[in-house]
């Protein structure tokens, strides 16, 4: 858009203000001027008619019409006007400038009419007599109050006329004068309106330049002064806030940099907005040359661009696994977390990496769990001897030594404790081996035949505590499922719930659908289980209450079994439970 200075706005205006009103006041003066110009005329004129009139009656009372005519043209030249005798009917009697018998009838003339009504009559007009504009002043003649005839004096307009350009003249001289005077004020007048506001319009754009170090030096009014201020005010609160934001910027900059975390920001066109040194050594790329380029060209890895695409078109935060030069002796682990970039306005503007190098953990992991498989193998070979040779010395120990069968009693319930160990750690391991390399088959199908052979299982050491399995609340959900793997599963779980629980009780287990998964619920009348227990429970050999789970028979491992066999089905296991009022468990399978 077109614009122009401040200055060429106001200076105009101010210009067409001053020459409208001095025109206008030339316009008032003229008017006035001529007014009073013929108003003086007139009444001098009919004071030349009253001074006339007592002679101009006497002449023409007694009909000496040749001295009237002497008197009138005598007196005419001496006040330099037109003097012009009338009679009543409107013929003309004697005139100073032409032959009365020459004259039309002046009867129906307006200041004629006026004067013959008793007034005197005024009027302005172009006479064909003298071919002049002339002003007329007519005074009524009277002799014995009658009005017998006019008296009329008359001057022509050309002297008004005259004085009027004179004027005028004047006037358009002064109007120019004043012009050019006020033109020059106005125009000073500006500059002290628009310079301190091009000096402000200046810092202005230094502002947003960047620059905030300079300040605003403008008199003027108060109006301006306290803009400036204000202006001023602003810059210094602006650089407070951009030294403050640069400040947060940095050290935020510097706590990224230092992360052992590699973090990467994008657009939602993957283009890369930010990327620490550890995310770039990580996926092994040039930081620099990243930057600001499109991340799934450069990458060339499918995982993690898969996992990009996921993070940009899902609203949730997403987690994975990315394997970079798999099968290699540099092969990395790398665990990613990603979560949508949003603005203040919370509109998506892009997503957030977070890369952790899980390599050196994860091998740690499975040297722990080979160590555990390993030594859980050696020990069962030995234990399973050692239960041989104690049930052996029970067989053909003699009733007459009581103290040494009690100590291969206890000899004997520990070893059947360690081999239950030794078996639950031979089983976790190998569901946490398959379910690692995807080994686990999962196959559609209903739960009901998996949840009624598991509480088959159950159901004599129920019987031995007078505990019923209420199974009416289940229904047949088909789900993915590996049959065997659920069912060992459901029988942990239901087998905690028969020890738990107070003789003489019922466990319930029913079923139902939520969602995009089958629920199993299974329901006890425990004791309850307090919450600062409840985040620890699947954790291996963790115990709540160690003496009474070792009376039980618990090894601390049926719950951590539990966990990683619906793990691998890719499912969800939780709890909830309350002291005194029984604890729930519920498994969630993906629905087939």
């Amino acid at each position: 858009m077109h614009s122009s200075k401040l200055i060429w706005q106001l200076f105009p205006a101010y210009i067409l203000i001053i020459v409208g009103t001095m025109l206008s006041i030339a316009w008032y003066g003229s008017v006035s001027l001529r007014d009073f110009y013929l108003g003086q005329m007139a009444a001098n004129l009919e004071a030349q008619s009253r001074l006339l009139e007592p002679r101009i009656s006497h002449l023409y009372s007694s009909r000496n019409y040749p001295e009237l005519a002497a008197f009138t043209r005598d007196s005419g030249r001496n006040a330099q006007t037109r003097i012009t005798v009338i009679a009543a009917e409107g013929k003309v009697v004697s005139d100073t400038s032409r032959e009365p018998r020459a004259m039309d009838n002046h009867g129906q003339r307006p200041e004629i009419l006026q004067a013959m009504a008793g007034v005197t009559g005024i009027s302005q007009r172009y006479s064909a007599s003298t071919n002049q504009e002339m002003l007329y002043v007519a005074i009524p003649m009277r002799m014995a109050g009658n009005i017998v005839g006019v008296i009329r004096t008359s001057i022509p307009l050309t002297t008004v006329r005259e004085s009027l350009n004179d004027f005028f003249l004047k006037i358009g001289f002064w109007i120019i004068v004043v012009t050019v005077i006020t033109s020059c004020i106005a125009f000073l007048a500006s500059q002290k309106i628009t310079r301190p506001l091009e000096a402000m319009t200046s810092a202005a754009a230094r502002f947003a330049a960047g620059d905030l170090t300079g300040r605003i030096e403008v008199s003027g009014s108060e109006e301006i002064v306290s803009l400036a201020r204000a202006m001023n005010r602003m810059a210094t609160l602006l650089r407070e806030r951009i030294e403050k934001v640069e400040t947060q910027h940095n050290e935020l900059e510097t706590v990224v940099s230092s992360m052992i975390e590699g973090v990467i920001a994008c657009d939602l066109e993957a283009r890369v907005l930010y990327m620490n040194h550890s995310a770039a050594v990580q996926l092994e790329v040039n930081q620099l040359e990243l930057q600001g380029g499109n991340i799934l060209e450069v990458v060339r890895n499918i995982d993690l661009v898969r996992f990009i695409r996921q993070t940009l078109n899902e609203d949730e935060p997403v987690e994975g696994t990315v394997f970079l030069n798999r099968g290699r002796e540099d092969e990395k682990i790398l665990q990613v977390h990603g979560a949508q970039l949003t603005d203040p306005a919370e509109k998506r503007i892009g997503a957030l990496i977070v890369i952790n190098d899980v390599t050196r953990l994860l091998k740690l992991e499975n040297l722990r769990r080979d160590f555990v498989a390993n030594v859980s193998h050696e020990l069962k070979t030995p234990i399973t001897s050692i239960k041989g040779y104690v049930e052996t010395l029970l067989q053909e120990c003699d009733a007459g030594q009581p103290h040494f069968r009690d100590f291969l009693l206890i000899i004997a319930k520990h070893a059947n404790r360690l081999q239950t160990i030794v078996e639950d750690l031979l089983t976790l391991s190998r569901i946490e081996q398959e379910g690692r390399r995807d080994q686990i088959e999962l196959k559609p199908a209903g739960i009901l035949a998996c949840v009624e052979s598991a509480a088959e299982v159950c159901s004599a050491k129920a019987a031995d505590r007078n505990i019923e399995i209420n199974l009416h609340g289940l229904s047949d959900l088909r789900a993915m499922v590996n049959a065997p793997l659920l069912e060992q599963a459901l029988i942990n779980l239901i087998d905690n719930a028969v020890k738990y629980s107070p003789e003489h009780s019922t466990v319930h287990l029913d079923s139902g659908r939520e969602g995009n998964y089958v629920a199993i619920h299974i329901r006890d009348n425990g004791p309850g289980i307090e919450s600062r227990h409840l985040t620890r429970l699947f954790e291996r050999f963790y115990l709540v209450d160690k003496a009474r789970s070792r009376k039980l028979g618990g090894t601390g491992l049926g719950l951590a079994i539990v966990k990683h066999i619906v793990e691998a089905h890719k499912g969800q296991v939780t709890v909830h439970s309350e002291l005194g009022r029984g604890s729930v468990f519920t498994v969630r399978l993906q629905s087939a």
